[in-house]
């Protein structure tokens, strides 16, 4: 059985938990591993922000019982986007902030519509992500270190993992822990493009928002990369990974500095 006939059973179950105001979220568990075994399930989940959700969607999220929730939105996202419905005496909120740019500044969604709009004609968006995505990868390994370290201390209990659209950020650290429980690189590649299938209303939506922000300068084919996920932004990031450390266990330990100890243990909590 190929990875897309994989993932199409895997979502097929994955649609029952649908939310209507919470995007692309899915289990990031219940695929194969390259020694006959299956990542667990009902451990480890991803998601846009969950911020806007209806009165059916809290009390569908909140039945999930949470224990940990892992925010890689920067200061800025979060503030006037809050999950405030969450009971903090139960779920712990961690925020773990993954930075836009390559300075570290904290962009707001305003700063950036800006930039569009000064810089329609030239800024490279393509480009922009590749450099983000081996930023991520190389230079934000203290953020990597912690959300492993919190997600094995968190030990059996559901955790999530989101950002602002659930694509980027949340599809890095999502795929790491996927290859690191021995899920194939292509079945990780082809679970991280779901992000697109997803996300499609919410895309339109930005699009059309950026196209009249920017008068109209800014054509589809140069917006995309900064709003659907594209293979080769985790292709290249992932190759280099490999070429610098040869498995995601050496890139964990040696660059991001993860605990030896630490890493076997959710290693092995991660499959069944």
């Amino acid at each position: 059985m190929n990875a897309e006939h994989i993932l199409a059973r895997v979502n097929e179950s994955r649609s029952l938990r649908q939310f209507e105001r919470l995007v692309n979220f899915r289990d990031i568990g219940g695929l194969p591993t390259m020694d006959g075994r299956t990542m667990r399930t009902g451990l480890l989940f991803r998601s846009d922000e969950p911020f806007k959700l209806t009165v059916s969607d809290i009390e569908r999220f909140n039945r999930l019982q949470f224990k940990l929730i892992c925010d890689l939105r920067t200061p800025n996202e979060r503030r006037p986007r809050l999950a405030r419905f969450v009971d903090e005496r139960s779920t712990e909120i961690v925020n773990v902030p993954f930075y836009q740019n390559q300075n570290d500044e904290d962009s707001t969604r305003l700063q950036l519509f800006w930039l569009m709009m000064r810089e329609a004609r030239t800024v490279d968006f393509y480009q922009m992500m590749m450099e983000f995505y081996q930023k991520v990868i190389f230079r934000s390994t203290d953020q990597i270190r912690t959300i492993v370290t919190l997600l094995a201390d968190t030990e059996d209990a559901p955790s999530l993992i989101h950002c602002a659209s659930g694509k980027d950020r949340t599809g890095m650290i999502a795929a790491l822990i996927q290859l690191l429980a021995g899920v194939p690189r292509h079945t990780v590649m082809a679970d991280y493009l779901l992000s697109n299938a997803l996300n499609t209303d919410k895309t339109e939506q930005l699009f059309k928002f950026v196209r009249r922000f920017t008068l109209y300068r800014i054509t589809r084919e140069r917006i995309m990369p900064l709003l659907e996920v594209q293979r080769e932004f985790l292709d290249e990031a992932l190759d280099e990974l490999f070429r610098r450390y040869d498995s995601v266990e050496n890139y964990l330990v040696q660059a991001c500095g993860v605990n030896e100890t630490t890493l076997e243990r959710f290693k092995a909590s991660l499959v069944v």
